[in-house]
């Protein structure tokens, strides 16, 4: 279990929700693992885990000095005494029977090369801006082919896992996630698990709340990192991709009206997103989000396919000076 850095505003919710898991608690450790917060969130870590080992409860917090995830899951997964492992974070609650469900699976797939289980997210944000984040996360059109955002109703074998249930002996095998990077750590490591003849599952009963980024400037500032370090680091899907592709387009727009003596046929391709983007805004939007989400659609790939198109050149770059 890790935490991030500073997130007085979440910890109280995410941690409840370990410890409300249906799964005997005699058989369950938790390790939180704390950016060295300085928003309070340490001191209340402290006297929440002295109360919790009154009551018999096995936790414990771990200090993680670098502000880095990967950092933290690593530092978790290598003290954690079990067999099986599950991380999730600050912005994850995990439904009662979420651990229950999912070693149960793990174990009874464990023969058919299955080492990790995820679950569903069923994202929650407040206000207009909020709601209508969650609805863009919640949609196909948002995020592509990310069924572990988008919802199924069977288990699933997928790319990878969200809130994951691992198999401890895989990372000592594969290896564990990479502190280089700061964001796509688990898709990096699961790319290199899937290449290595491994499986993941994602659970339609193993629901998880995420609680979005609720301002335009944080939504931004995300899209536009994890946009960039799913292209620096070089792990991606077709899905990641797309948005770069919708930027150079964008890009190229001008050129194109000019080599095509300024013909509507340039602007075919961009007419049919807007098409798609208000379709996809009424099927996938709650209400008010209807009317807007076809801004947030834009916003919310252009911004990934910017902070891409940088990690690519940064990469390019990167390569050229070694």
């Amino acid at each position: 279990r890790n935490y991030q850095r500073n997130e007085i505003e979440y910890i109280d919710r995410s941690l409840n929700s370990l410890l409300n898991q249906t799964y005997p608690k005699e058989n369950t450790e938790i390790i939180i693992v704390d950016g060295m917060s300085t928003d309070g969130t340490r001191e209340w870590l402290q006297n929440r885990i002295k109360e919790l080992r009154e009551k018999g409860i096995s936790i414990k917090l771990l200090d993680k000095p670098k502000h880095i995830l990967a950092s933290g899951w690593n530092i978790g997964i290598k003290n954690a005494t079990g067999e099986i492992v599950c991380r999730i974070d600050a912005h994850n609650e995990i439904c009662p029977d979420y651990v229950r469900i999912g070693i149960k699976e793990l174990v009874k797939r464990e023969h058919g090369n299955v080492v990790c289980i995820g679950g569903v997210e069923q994202n929650i944000g407040y206000g207009i801006i909020g709601r209508s984040i969650a609805n863009l996360y919640s949609s196909a059109f948002g995020v592509g082919n990310a069924i572990y955002r988008t919802g199924i109703d069977k288990p699933t074998f997928t790319d990878t896992a969200k809130c994951g249930l691992y198999w401890k002996w895989i990372f000592n095998k594969i290896g564990y996630f990479d502190e280089s990077l700061k964001r796509n750590q688990d898709i990096a490591l699961h790319s290199e698990i899937l290449k290595n003849g491994y499986k993941f599952i994602t659970h339609p009963d193993m629901k998880i709340k995420y609680y979005v980024r609720d301002t335009m400037s944080k939504f931004i500032k995300k899209a536009f990192g994890d946009g960039y370090w799913i292209m620096y680091s070089r792990k991606s899907y077709l899905r990641h991709k797309i948005p770069i592709l919708f930027v150079l387009y964008l890009l190229s727009i001008p050129i194109l009206l000019y080599l095509l003596d300024f013909s509507i046929v340039g602007l075919i391709p961009l007419g049919l997103y807007f098409f798609l983007a208000f379709y996809f805004a009424i099927k996938d939007g709650k209400f008010y989000s209807k009317f807007i989400l076809p801004i947030f659609f834009f916003i919310f790939h252009v911004s990934y396919g910017l902070g891409s198109f940088k990690g690519l050149i940064n990469r390019l770059i990167k390569r050229r000076l070694v």
